[in-house]
Formats: structure tokens, sequence, C-alpha cells
């Protein structure tokens, strides 16, 4: 299940969002022997427009350090953050 939450300044143009995605326990494999845990991750992101042409962009993945696999043996990455500036050209 997924569910998604935005907010738009309609002043400033600045976009605030949150996402959460929840997984029940599964199995990963065909004669369902080896269990994998239910998990939910959360992620939230910001934009904010800086002229025209210019936005200042960030995100943090996995708000909650969450450690979970979606592959027997195979880790996720912890909480993760981004920063970047997108152009139009």
């Amino acid at each position: 299940m997924s569910l998604t939450a935005t907010w738009t300044d309609q002043e400033s143009e600045l976009d605030i969002a949150a996402d959460l995605r929840v997984v029940s326990g599964s199995f990963d494999d065909a004669a369902n022997l080896v269990p994998l845990g239910g998990y939910a991750v959360g992620t939230i992101r910001a934009s904010i427009p800086l002229n025209g042409q210019v936005e200042l962009f960030g995100r943090i993945e996995n708000i909650w350090d969450e450690k979970y696999q979606t592959v027997a043996g195979y880790g996720t990455p912890g909480r993760s953050a981004y920063v970047g500036v997108r152009a139009r050209l």
C-alpha cells in the first residue's frame, strides 16, 4: 500500500510531499520457506523555484532508517538524503 500527501504554498510555490509505503510479510521462494518481514518506509521531499528556470529540491528517503529486505540476504539502503538544483534551459 502506498499513501502520498502533497502541499503547495501558492505564494512561494514551495512544494512539500510525503510518501508512506507499507509492505506486508512475504516469502522469497516458491516453496514459502524463506520468509521476509513486512516493513514501512517513509520519504519526504520538497522543492522551491528560485526563478523561472532554476529550482532547488531535496528529499530524505527511509526517514525511520528501517532495516528491511526485498530479497533474502540483500539489505537495502538506510536513511538517505539528497539535495540538488534543476535548471531548465
